[in-house]
């Protein structure tokens, strides 16, 4: 199961980089970088979830950034 975990977040962040649009990498990405962090969490592996912890709050800050952006204009 957690195996499958893992697997699943790998499959999320390589469809990241087939889709356009910035929006919807960043989303997609961020699911997998969760799934990320469960899976690191659960095989107790530092440099997995800790990486994957902060690449969701740097598409979080450029995701909040691109919709001050929007709405200032």
């Amino acid at each position: 199961m957690i195996e499958l975990i893992g697997i699943l977040a790998g499959v999320l962040v390589l469809i990241s980089f087939i889709l356009s649009g910035e929006r919807k990498i960043r989303m997609v990405n961020i699911f997998g970088a969760v799934l990320f962090v469960v899976y690191g969490l659960s095989i107790d592996a530092l440099s997995i979830w800790l990486l994957n912890g902060i690449l969701i709050f740097v598409h979080l800050y450029y995701l909040l950034k691109k919709k001050d952006a929007t709405n200032s204009k």
